[in-house]
């Protein structure tokens, strides 16, 4: 099969799933990669179980070829949802450049998962996404370990219930931003399938089912250009990494077109922050460019006014300053 980008495929509703490395580092060939793969990374990485071969063998290349940045410079970051796929492939990249990392796991078991797999984490936090009251619990338990420099709001959901979708990829987002202490830059993903959704600020409101996969998508976009506007001290961007070799991305079946490492390595770019191009704010970024065609509500202040408050009202928590 031909290759075909996700950007290409957006509005053939039967082919829809889900979705450079720095100077440092040198290209490799794939098929390097197959070869250095071995029993013991499958093992250690979750390879057929929480994890595609893909990101298993993506792992094993980033422990073998990353090199650290300068001493001094690392910062501390927060990623969550980052016990598989692009979350685990941010951390371990971002941990081994020599950056503080704290990752989040749904629960004690996938805990325990990231510690094994990425053994130099600062530490594991845990809370369910899909349930709200465990979202404020988490909010707390964030709190309790001080201010990080970045916070990655990586965690999403394919393929659940619109309840169990919203709350995951656009309610719980929110309260985090809304709860967690002061930070110095705040990336969110998002997906090029926002340009499908709507805003369904009634579903939101009343957290009803009647979400989908691009709705929450485009709540979340809209959500993070409006906390760009709303506290413009804070570095804010958001970014969609493509249809990519996750599990996620192989829900509908084992085919994913773009590529893997562009797919996280945009989050590792802007949350260093090295270069010139990454220290905007209010930017949406595809690939480590931005990306500027977005639904027609993304940069619209009166939709975003409009989505803040039916977050405040389905919750009962102001975003802020």
């Amino acid at each position: 099969m031909p290759h075909v980008s996700r950007r290409a495929l957006l509005q053939s509703s039967s082919l829809i799933g889900m979705g450079i490395l720095s100077a440092c580092t040198p290209t490799p060939d794939p098929a390097d990669a197959r070869r250095d793969t071995t029993a013991a990374v499958e093992d250690r990485y979750g390879a057929g179980t929480y994890n595609t071969q893909e990101v298993a063998d993506e792992l094993h290349y980033i422990q073998k070829n990353v090199r650290a940045i300068e001493e001094g410079k690392g910062r501390r970051i927060l990623i969550t949802g980052s016990t598989a796929g692009l979350g685990q492939l941010a951390a371990a990249h971002l941990l081994t450049r020599g950056h503080r990392v704290v990752a989040h796991a749904r629960n004690d078991r996938r805990a325990a998962d990231v510690r094994r797999d990425l053994p130099d984490l600062e530490s594991v936090v845990t809370g369910e996404l899909t349930d709200l009251d465990q979202t404020r619990a988490l909010a707390s338990q964030i709190n309790e370990l001080g201010a990080f420099d970045v916070i990655i709001h990586n965690a999403g959901e394919y393929g659940l219930s619109g309840e169990k979708m919203l709350h995951a990829n656009s309610i719980s987002p929110y309260l985090l931003t809304a709860l967690i202490d002061a930070h110095a830059h705040l990336i969110y993903l998002t997906s090029d399938l926002h340009l499908n959704g709507d805003l369904a600020l009634d579903e939101l409101r009343s957290g009803g089912t009647d979400i989908t996969y691009d709705d929450s998508k485009l709540q979340v976009l809209t959500l993070a250009m409006a906390v760009a506007r709303r506290r413009p001290g804070v570095r804010v961007n958001a970014v969609a990494p493509g249809w990519v070799p996750t599990l996620m991305g192989f829900h509908n079946g084992p085919y994913a077109p773009d590529n893997l490492r562009e797919g996280y390595m945009t989050q590792v770019w802007l949350a260093e922050g090295i270069e010139r191009s990454s220290q905007i704010t209010g930017e949406f970024f595809f690939h480590q460019e931005p990306e500027s065609n977005v639904h027609a509500s993304v940069r619209d202040t009166t939709a975003q006014d409009e989505l803040l408050r039916a977050y405040e009202d389905r919750t009962g928590v102001p975003l802020g300053s």
